[in-house]
């Protein structure tokens, strides 16, 4: 007659998880912060400041805004501003300078 039938286990499948940091392309670390509201994406760099706005559908996510903005990023269509950067160089300046008329004196 026969024994009791074994039942086999399921693979239990890994399911890929959404990536919630990024790496900026322009100084290579991960601090690229992600908005999505109201079909518009903005995207900063906290470390070296670059800044976009783009439109995206309603269906994308942060990793989708992300994939757009390294695309136009790497294709030239961002802007880059000095601005942002010639203001640190100034307040780097500005503290050198203090700090070396302390010294003197």
């Amino acid at each position: 007659m026969g024994g009791k039938r074994k039942k086999r286990t399921k693979p239990i499948r890994v399911r890929p998880k959404v990536p919630s940091t990024f790496e900026c392309p322009r100084c290579g670390k991960v601090s690229i912060n992600i908005k999505i509201k109201n079909g518009m994406a903005n995207i900063t760099c906290g470390a070296c400041g670059l800044h976009a706005e783009i439109e995206v559908p309603p269906v994308f996510d942060n990793a989708n805004a992300y994939g757009k903005f390294l695309d136009m990023y790497l294709e030239g269509e961002i802007e880059i501003s000095d601005e942002e950067n010639n203001q640190k160089e100034e307040e780097e300046n500005y503290e050198d300078e203090g700090k070396s008329e302390e010294l003197h004196q």
